[in-house]
């Protein structure tokens, strides 16, 4: 039978997404995940579990092939975090924009995409500084703000906390303060300009008055960006999370962009990953590349180099190296392949309150995993096994149940790839 832990609604988005664009699913990623227990236990062992929890920062970039898994491993390293009780922020880079340009397109990446997590299968992350902060309040004192949360001793316990912790900018620690007790005074005016003060945002003449008055001076800009990163990352800790784990997907943009511009990116980049290092207490940044970036434009800069360069690669017993291999799994791609078609197939059953024969559709998973592999070279094989192993489970289901030819296995993957084609393609 089908796993009976995961709800239909659920296991209906998973074979939804899978199937109409082979990209992961922004939930559910754990009924279907295989492959890269060693390496996500490495990284809890000795970060997350660990390190971070008591004040340390790290460096680790993710290097795979379009339709590797990048996207895919980023997700289950974002569920661990989370079961960590650290804060998460996913950013997934445009092919036209980097924050790179500047520090604070940094910051604002961050701010904007700091995701309020609900564990609840049902409920709908959100992104965002204020809503976190809002988030953070409400599990705290309670979701029915009132003026009476002013008085709650578990509120009351949380703003001393913040209070007396060492921030770097007084003016950020003042603004959290304001934003929750303007939050539960509803006080909307007050709270529209702390928002646009803390996600980084342009500010009114309307907006400096209105901060001044709740003891908020100055703004964020590109010279003071880093320091108001660290003063975020020691706010989060002040909030009684375990840290900041920062998750970035490149996708292709870095790969294509050229000229003074990459120079601008890639020198930032460089400082994001020192001040990472040193000046963020409890963070780990990620950052997913396609080996491209890693072979094509680190080596033009020294400096990045020496920042990513590894005698070998990430695991148990080399976790110091920042470079995890997504290439390289813990099975070999016939065995892996093999495994997700395994897994999908009850979550498929599940979506559609239907049984299958899982022997007749494991036959169909080897014949479609050898095929991707070995006739459609230029395609991330990965990615296309598992997109089109979910429209011929449709198909098989709606029709009548066989053992695919190799032949016919061919058309169905070359439909898969015409269609992909057509159209943008991110990495699964």
């Amino acid at each position: 039978m089908a796993d009976q832990t995961i709800n239909r609604p659920l296991a209906r988005q998973i074979i939804e997404i899978l199937g109409s664009f082979g990209t992961p699913p922004s939930r559910g990623i754990q009924y279907f995940n295989v492959g890269n227990r060693s390496l996500l236990e490495a990284i809890d062992e000795f970060y997350l579990s660990s390190y971070l929890q008591d004040g340390g920062a790290a460096f680790k970039m993710v290097v795979g092939d379009y339709g590797s898994g990048k996207s895919h491993f980023l997700y289950c390293l974002r569920d661990i975090a989370w079961e960590r009780n650290f804060a998460v922020v996913k950013v997934d880079l445009s092919p036209t924009e980097t924050p790179y340009n500047d520090q604070k397109r940094v910051y604002q990446a961050v701010a904007n995409n700091l995701l309020w997590h609900e564990s609840a299968e049902g409920v709908s992350d959100e992104s965002g500084l204020t809503r976190f902060l809002q988030g953070t309040l409400e599990r705290i004192a309670g979701a029915e703000l009132s003026l009476e949360t002013l008085n709650n001793p578990l509120y009351r316990a949380m703003a001393d906390t913040l209070e007396v912790t060492p921030v770097d900018s007084p003016a950020y620690q003042t603004a959290v303060l304001a934003y929750f007790d303007c939050l539960i005074r509803q006080q909307e005016e007050r709270v529209d300009s702390l928002t646009r003060w803390l996600m980084g945002e342009d500010t009114s003449p309307a907006d400096t008055k209105i901060l001044r008055e709740v003891g908020v001076t100055g703004k964020i800009n590109r010279p003071n960006a880093f320091r108001m990163l660290r003063s975020l990352c020691q706010i989060i800790r002040a909030l009684s999370y375990s840290g900041l784990i920062l998750l970035f997907d490149e996708v292709d943009r870095m790969a294509s962009v050229g000229g003074k511009a990459e120079k601008l990116a890639t020198d930032t980049l460089r400082e994001v990953i020192d001040r990472t290092r040193e000046d963020l207490p409890g963070t780990m940044f990620v950052y997913a590349v396609p080996p491209q970036f890693i072979n094509d434009i680190v080596p033009k800069y020294p400096a990045l180099q020496q920042r990513v360069r590894a005698p070998g690669r990430f695991s148990r017993v080399n976790h110091f190296s920042p470079i995890i291999s997504i290439d390289t799994l813990d099975l070999d791609e016939d065995d892996l392949m093999m495994a997700i078609g395994d897994k999908l197939i009850p979550v498929y059953e599940v979506a559609f309150d239907t049984k299958l024969n899982h022997k007749v559709q494991q036959a169909n998973a080897v014949i479609l995993a050898n095929v991707a592999r070995d006739v459609f070279l230029d395609i991330s094989h990965r990615r296309l096994f598992v997109k089109s192993f979910v429209v011929e489970l449709s198909r098989q289901h709606y029709g009548q149940e066989h053992t695919i030819l190799e032949e016919e296995a061919k058309a169905i993957l070359r439909g898969q790839v015409d269609e992909l084609a057509g159209g943008e393609t991110p990495p699964y």
